[in-house]
């Protein structure tokens, strides 16, 4: 009995290792399969695939990235991953290796990277990570897509769009520039019928002034289209702020806004017609924004490499959302405006190597910034 037992036990012993044997073959067989379908798929990705160590350094890639690269696989096998990066783009490859290293992913970073032949291209980055079969974090898998194509594609399409710009840039100048000439014609004649009559009933005082306001708004949206599209050279001159505010003020119909100046003035080299833009496009948006009734308050500082000036209406404020758009070209709230007043502002400060910013509140109000660097030349401070 007991050598029976002996035996059945021997013989299911036998059974059971030629069982596991036979499937351990079959799991090595599917394994070796799976693994030889992917290294078909990594090996023949159009995507460029590079696997890296947590060193960063490459310890495989497929024939994608060896022919994009321009690299031999010998090259390239024990490379950096800084080394196959453009010089713009380091930075950024860096910072992405670091977010892998502590989230253990990345998606979608823009890298340029640079060929054998120092070509650069324009790739999207993504990177996961890599286990070794006791689950140890042993490197990266890291996918790379080449959008060259897409990059030039929207280089063309930007190119046909300036051109298109540029073109209806100067169509807008002549068409602008023609129209001063009537428009001058207009309001001359305005001013010659009220010299020449003496005595005017009330409503034809209305309709002179009607026609007054009209042709400073026609001539005012002239100018922004003007100096949009053919803005001229800066011509620095020593200015007085408060002589500017007050020319500005007296070419404007204020309606019921109590405009509070600065009780000291400040003298600054600019280009004073230039700022008279500025200004003037500040001061009607401020008091369009308060619908012809409020308080605007100009402030002025001058510290010591900085002037700095402010604008603060009473109005509205202007929504979080509309921020972002405030400075786009044609870009305007108002059914009455040709959307460049403001962008005029910006770059008639920027030129002057200032910067223009917006503080806004709903309800109580929206302050303009402008700060003008002061720059000595030949022992005058410009702001350039």
């Amino acid at each position: 009995m007991e050598s029976y037992s002996r035996y059945n036990i021997e013989n299911d012993s036998r059974d059971y290792e030629n069982f596991i044997e036979q499937n351990l073959d079959a799991i090595i067989e599917k394994y070796h399969k799976a693994e030889q379908k992917y290294r078909n798929l990594y090996d023949n990705s159009l995507d460029l695939l590079r696997t890296i160590n947590l060193q960063g350094i490459i310890t495989d890639c497929n024939k994608t990235y060896i022919n994009t690269l321009g690299y031999t696989r010998e090259e390239t096998v024990g490379a950096s991953i800084f080394e196959h990066v453009a010089e713009e783009s380091l930075e950024t490859l860096q910072d992405a290796f670091k977010t892998w290293k502590s989230n253990g992913i990345v998606r979608d970073r823009k890298i340029w990277l640079k060929k054998k032949d120092g070509q650069k291209f324009p790739t999207l980055l993504s990177a996961t990570n890599l286990y070794d079969r006791t689950g140890n974090l042993i490197g990266s898998n890291t996918t790379i897509r080449d959008i060259s194509e897409i990059y030039i594609a929207r280089e063309e399409t930007e190119q046909q769009k300036i051109k298109r710009i540029s073109d209806i840039g100067v169509l807008s100048a002549r068409i602008a520039h023609d129209l001063k000439n009537p428009l001058s014609v207009i309001k001359n004649s305005i001013e010659l019928l009220k010299m020449r009559t003496t005595s005017l009933d009330d409503r034809t005082k209305k309709d002179y002034e009607r026609i007054e306001r009209a042709t400073v708004r026609i001539a005012h949206q002239i100018d922004e289209v003007l100096e949009y599209v053919w803005p001229k050279p800066l011509e620095f001159s020593d200015s007085s702020l408060l002589d500017i505010f007050q020319t500005v003020i007296s070419k404007i119909n204020v309606q019921q806004v109590a405009i509070d100046l600065p009780r000291t003035d400040v003298n600054i080299l600019c280009d004073a017609s230039k700022l008279e833009i500025v200004f003037s496009n500040l001061i009607l948006n401020a008091i369009q924004a308060m619908n012809g009734m409020g308080n605007i308050h100009i402030r002025t500082k001058n510290e010591e490499k900085t002037t700095i000036i402010e604008v603060e209406d009473t109005g509205h404020g202007i929504p979080q959302d509309l921020l972002p758009r405030i400075f786009e070209p044609l870009f305007t709230t108002r059914q009455i405006g040709t959307g460049l007043g403001l962008v005029s502002c910006k770059n008639i400060i920027e030129k002057h190597g200032g910067s223009i910013e917006i503080k806004t509140q709903m309800d109580k109000g929206t302050t303009f910034i402008i700060n003008l660097p002061k720059i000595r030349i030949n022992g005058l401070n410009l702001q350039k």
